[in-house]
């Protein structure tokens, strides 16, 4: 972590110490920052949040395009040596965030290289499809991903209502071993009244999502941990629950992973 930052930001993230697994802070790759004094000022806006450590997920797609899949490690110490400079203190590790169409482009190693958590069980942040009845391919590429070796945490489900409008679609998820997530912009009511109503759901459903990240692009599409909170404990939700989805959730997947089902085969 890195130090030198204000007193008051200091004090947030060492209280809350929020964790963010989707977040697009690399700049001039996709459609998160534009450039790096950009990504620094979306960085002071997670650390006055209430985040200390963020999983930098740019969209593969926009890697793949540009041929630069193999340079994020190095672009997000870029980043992180930014954020030091600038006295930002925002802890940084190297992800990314899969659409269901690249994983047919990426090897085992290229996986491996995005995934988060401990050897025997690394897992990968896979974006459930905005747009489209493609609910059928990504479950068919979400079952994929684990047969190789990587557990799956679902980002944005309830965003995708060809999958909310099929619980049993994700009850099976849960019980082949994956994770959900929700975006904390659809608890503010950025994505409409129904991503509302499907992330509320989720997260008082009983552990089918247990992880909120605020899928920030742009100090325009800022986090947003600290409304997404106040949101569910405003219907119900008690407070040290509605935290830990945003804190001690997404760290014991950082630290423990997710599992891969018996019988997959290693990375």
């Amino acid at each position: 972590m890195f130090t030198g930052a204000s007193a008051a930001c200091v004090t947030v993230g060492a209280t809350l110490q929020r964790a963010e697994l989707h977040f697009h802070l690399l700049p001039g790759v996709d459609d998160g920052p534009a450039d790096l004094a950009e990504a620094v000022e979306l960085a002071r806006l997670a650390v006055a949040d209430g985040t200390s450590l963020v999983t930098v997920t740019p969209h593969v797609r926009d890697l793949l395009r540009r041929g630069i899949l193999r340079e994020v490690p190095a672009r997000v110490e870029v980043v992180a040596a930014a954020l030091g400079r600038a006295g930002v203190p925002l802890e940084l590790r190297t992800g990314a965030e899969l659409a269901h169409d690249d994983v047919e482009h990426l090897s085992d190693a290229e996986l491996d290289a995005i995934a988060q958590g401990p050897s025997g069980a690394r897992w990968v942040l896979l974006e459930a499809p905005l747009f489209g009845p493609e609910a059928g391919a990504f479950l068919a590429t979400t079952a994929e991903v684990r047969a190789r070796g990587f557990g799956t945490l679902i980002g944005h489900p309830e965003r995708c209502p060809d999958l909310m409008r099929d619980p049993g679609a994700l009850a099976a998820e849960r019980r082949a071993g994956a994770w959900l997530q929700v975006n904390g912009s659809s608890l503010t009511g950025l994505h409409g009244a129904a991503a509302y109503k499907w992330g509320v759901e989720l997260l008082r459903g009983g552990g089918r999502a247990v992880v909120i990240g605020s899928d920030a692009h742009r100090p325009t599409r800022p986090p947003v941990m600290s409304a997404a909170v106040a949101a569910l404990v405003e219907v119900g939700v008690p407070r040290a629950l509605a935290e830990s989805f945003a804190g001690a959730a997404p760290r014991a997947l950082l630290r423990h992973g997710i599992a891969a089902p018996h019988g997959a085969r290693a990375a």
